[in-house]
């Protein structure tokens, strides 16, 4: 018992947790076994659980996508809390909007591929982009769901064009160095420079 934890203590983690969580309005807090709570905050399902062996486990969902994942060994009550807030920071961060962003070439396959690609980057470093693609011929079709619309190396020669004729979106080029490598860091890089120089 006093090697790892003390059972009193756990219990006064367990009812601490409880009362922060029932104190805050923007939370929904479910009993859903002995040892587990579930928080739910908008599209977001916290759980908390307490193990008899004195582990403490924390997860946060969104849907199927696991946000947050911690596990410890309950020592004292301060260093749990503290744990406990950085799960509840995470739970309680406001999501960033979504980006839209439409890749166009003269077909829609190799921006297409390009864009799945930039989609699992952005993905697994949390940015807030969503990436789709089109060929140029249906890009008047569907640009009105964009924020920003870049165009292949190879149809360059229509910037101009199509920044009059889809005005409000922006319209950019993909540097061909970029393009051809389907380097997806400096693609993000290239993107972010566009976003930040259009609103200065």
């Amino acid at each position: 018992m006093e090697t790892f934890y003390k059972q009193e203590d756990l219990e006064v983690f367990r009812k601490w947790v409880y009362y922060q969580v029932t104190s805050d309005p923007r939370l929904k807090l479910e009993k859903y076994d002995s040892r587990t709570y579930k928080i739910y905050y908008k599209n977001r399902v916290a759980r908390f659980v307490v193990w008899p062996i004195g582990i403490v486990e924390e997860a946060i969902m969104e849907g199927e996508e696991l946000l947050f994942y911690l596990h410890y060994q309950f020592y004292n009550f301060h260093y749990a809390t503290n744990l406990f807030h950085r799960m509840m920071e995470k739970l309680l961060e406001d999501e960033k909007p979504n980006y839209h962003i439409l890749l166009c070439c003269s077909g829609g396959m190799t921006t297409g591929y390009f864009a799945e690609k930039l989609n699992k980057y952005c993905q697994l470093n949390h940015l807030p982009y969503h990436i789709d693609a089109t060929a140029v011929y249906q890009l008047e079709n569907v640009y009105q769901k964009y924020d920003l619309i870049l165009i292949a190396p190879q149809l360059r020669y229509k910037q101009h064009e199509l920044s009059q004729k889809l005005k409000p979106v922006l319209v950019d080029n993909i540097d061909a160095s970029i393009f051809a490598t389907y380097d997806c860091q400096a693609m993000i890089e290239h993107i972010e420079k566009i976003i930040k120089d259009e609103n200065k």
